[in-house]
């Protein structure tokens, strides 16, 4: 069980190790090598064995995002070293292990190897809400057939400075998703539309920086295009405010965690 104590009202999370926590059977924190790779794979729900994890060349917030199930880096405040520094990390667990019980390891964790403490407040952040424009959708609705081609969506770029989107059997909430880094802020589907559909969409992605001055940019692409506005809204979200986190020494071996809590080196 995860400990924690009140302070003014927020939760602070605490780093000792307690019998009977959620822990990794085996973890293993290191900095990166010049050979590391970065990527992200393994944990529940994967495609590869959902009782392992590797995660290699990853940051501070990386893991932090993982753990606590953030949507977004500006959710984490702390020193500036969270986002630059790099470890490789590999995990195991019970194959089956579900995400909270996941995220909880990941917690204990980052906690015990890198001496962390923080708590939560909640912010609002500026996002937008995908919406349906005032003269309705110029969605295009899927047509399934036995041999026809499957769900997928793609995005890629000329030397002109313009994105194409294409996508068939998507939903507005899939392209919501898809435009949260070309907007800059999270995308939140409230158009009502529960449908399929097939539809492009090109804007410049570099808007002032290509020699074609009438490409619309994201904004004015979704509105003419696919009949749909991005709305300026606020929402609420969870914040980590870290208080206290040391750089974690080089590992060079797996280190068994039992389950009483206790590390065996």
């Amino acid at each position: 069980m995860r400990e924690f104590m009140a302070v003014t009202g927020l939760l602070m999370f605490a780093s000792c190790a307690c019998v009977g926590q959620d822990v990794f059977e085996v973890a293993s924190v290191k900095p990166s090598g010049p050979k590391s790779i970065r990527m992200f794979v393994g944990g529940p729900g994967s495609h590869d064995p959902p009782g392992r994890i590797s995660y290699t060349r990853a940051t501070l917030k990386d893991l932090l995002t993982h753990a606590y199930g953030l949507v977004d880096y500006q959710q984490i405040s702390g020193p500036g070293w969270l986002g630059e520094d790099e470890y490789d990390v590999v995990a195991k667990m019970p194959p089956d292990t579900n995400k909270e019980q996941f995220q909880s390891m990941l917690q204990n964790l980052l906690a015990e190897r890198f001496k962390l403490t923080l708590h939560h407040e909640t912010r609002n952040f500026p996002v937008y809400e995908l919406v349906v424009g005032k003269s309705g959708p110029k969605l295009k609705e899927s047509v399934v057939t036995e041999n026809g081609d499957p769900p997928s969506m793609s995005m890629s770029y000329d030397a002109n400075g313009q994105a194409h989107l294409k996508a068939r059997q998507q939903s507005p909430s899939a392209l919501a998703t898809m435009l949260h880094r070309t907007a800059g802020r999270l995308v939140f589907d409230k158009t009502g539309l529960t449908g399929k559909y097939d539809f492009t969409l090109e804007f410049a992605f570099r808007p002032g920086q290509n020699d074609d001055s009438l490409l619309l940019d994201v904004f004015g692409a979704v509105q003419q295009q696919l009949g749909l506005r991005l709305e300026d809204k606020k929402a609420p979200f969870d914040f980590l405010v870290i208080e206290h986190a040391e750089k974690s020494p080089p590992r060079t071996e797996t280190n068994p965690i039992h389950r009483s809590g206790r590390e065996t080196r």
